[in-house]
């Protein structure tokens, strides 16, 4: 028999067994719970890290896509038909993409990037880009354009149809924003600098006006115009020694032949000349003035403004499939490539041209007639999309001007349209270091770009721009090439 005693310690001996087996099946059943519940949460972070993975490779595909839309527009131009773009695997290395662009204005579009990963994850970006070509503009970028003013100047019923950049404040005097009398179309217009100050009505159909968020709010402006508040700086080229140097150069090397064209551009069959007659080898006389390159006048062979320049009026030089010719009775200028001027050029008469090439003046030009390409500008749209007659370049029919002084419009048969459509009296593109100074009443179709464009007098000036002047402009003028790109609103969804 047990003693009380010993009964008592195999009791107590017995429950603390229990006990023990109960502590060890709860732990067990922690360490399940918690080993279930680090399963399932590690699941889910993985989860949550093959989806971030996802999303962020769809983000990645959507932004190299858009990086390679704009890098298209920029060095092709915007051409509806390359779009949508699509993109593989093997394009961007993250996923696939689709871009599609829808065009708000000439020069602003709404690009729109859908990007997904392995597991087809979307994610989305809108882009607004803002793409314009240097010689698709008119530019007064050192002083501003005001009614009035000794560098920069309206006068009388002028107007402007498609892109316009200036510096300083846009105002207008009380000669001008009245019915029929002018003021600026399509756009956008840029004022960096300053602000917008017209009368209503001024702006017709300008849908964007960028204006400096530094100045005062723009007045008066159409509720169809949106206003933005950033104007991009424009980086302009300039007519110095280094450009003058180079382009001396290069019209002397153009110079050991005659094949019609600019030798950069140019293929062996020569097929970008189809109506001014047929590559030869140079037969005529090597100069048009003085010196041993028949594309350079120079007396001295130096680029330091000592010749005389050129005089287009009563004397003929060259032949018909030159480089570089001048009918006197005619008035017909040939210009292929690149030809240098070293001292100033003068018309006396109106001029026809034929060809694609840069006349580099080092000098002041002055043109006392009509500038324009032989059989006239063709029909082409506007910077609002409506089709134009007299809106668009032939390529063999363009003929720039870059002059390290100052280009002056003194004589014209008369512009002032009023309209995007009249017959110009002068078409191209024109580039003056110093200023552009209108003497006449004149239409222009193509481009003007200086420091200041200025209006003397009760002159009007008319400017249009031209859509497909870019793509075809003489590759020897100022800045050829270069486009102004700025990245507006964007947008992750």
């Amino acid at each position: 028999m047990l003693t009380a005693a010993r009964r008592k310690i195999r009791i107590l001996a017995s429950d603390e067994s229990g006990f023990a087996l109960v502590m060890v099946i709860g732990l067990l059943a922690l360490l399940t719970v918690v080993t279930t519940g680090g399963f399932f949460l590690a699941q889910q972070s993985l989860t949550n890290s093959v989806n971030s993975k996802q999303e962020s490779q769809s983000f990645q595909s959507a932004n190299a896509a858009v990086d390679g839309a704009i890098a298209n527009i920029q060095y092709k131009g915007y051409d509806s038909a390359d779009f949508p773009m699509t993109f593989s695997v093997a394009d961007l290395g993250s996923g696939t993409a689709t871009v599609t662009v829808e065009e708000l204005t000439k020069g602003e579009y709404k690009l729109t990037s859908i990007g997904s990963g392995a597991k087809q994850s979307a994610e989305t970006i809108k882009v607004r880009l803002y793409m314009l070509d240097l010689y698709g503009m008119n530019i007064a970028y050192g002083s501003g354009f005001n009614q009035g003013a000794s560098s920069g100047k309206f006068n009388g019923n002028a107007s402007v149809y498609g892109p316009f950049y200036t510096k300083d404040d846009l105002r207008q005097g009380e000669n001008l924003g009245m019915a029929n009398s002018g003021g600026f179309g399509w756009g956008p217009i840029f004022i960096k600098n300053g602000t917008l100050d017209v009368k209503s009505g001024y702006l017709v159909d300008v849908k964007v006006l960028y204006v400096d968020p530094a100045m005062a709010d723009p007045k008066v402006v159409s509720s169809a115009t949106r206003v933005v508040r950033s104007v991009p700086t424009l980086t302009m080229p300039s007519v110095d020694a280094a450009y003058l140097d180079a382009r001396y150069e290069k019209a002397k090397s153009e110079s050991s032949d005659n094949i019609q064209g600019d030798p950069d551009v140019r293929t062996n069959t020569n097929t970008e000349v189809t109506t001014v007659g047929s590559p030869s080898t140079y037969t005529g006389s090597r100069s048009a003035g003085a010196g041993t390159y028949y594309k350079i006048i120079d007396n001295d062979g130096m680029v330091n403004k000592s010749s005389s320049g050129l005089t287009l009026g009563s004397a003929s030089f060259g032949n018909t499939n030159d480089d570089f010719a001048y009918n006197a009775s005619t008035r017909q200028l040939t210009v292929w490539g690149t030809v240098f001027i070293d001292g100033p050029l003068t018309t006396s008469n109106p001029v026809n041209y034929v060809g694609n090439g840069t006349l580099v003046v080092n000098g002041k030009v002055t043109l006392n007639g009509d500038f324009l390409p032989l059989d006239g500008l063709v029909a082409g749209e506007g910077g609002d999309g409506v089709t134009y007659a007299n809106q668009s370049f032939n390529p063999d029919r363009i003929i720039g001007i870059s002059s390290s002084s100052i280009i002056s419009l003194d004589n014209s048969s008369g512009g002032n349209a009023k309209n995007p459509d009249g017959a110009p009296t002068h078409a191209g593109a024109f580039f003056a270091n110093d200023k552009i100074v209108v003497n006449a009443k004149v239409l222009l179709c193509g481009s003007l770009i200086s420091q200041g464009i200025q209006v003397e007098g009760l002159n009007n000036m008319d400017l249009r721009t031209s859509a497909n002047l870019g793509k075809y402009v003489p590759r020897s003028m100022p800045g050829y090439g270069m486009l102004f790109q700025s990245i507006g609103a964007w947008s992750r969804r």
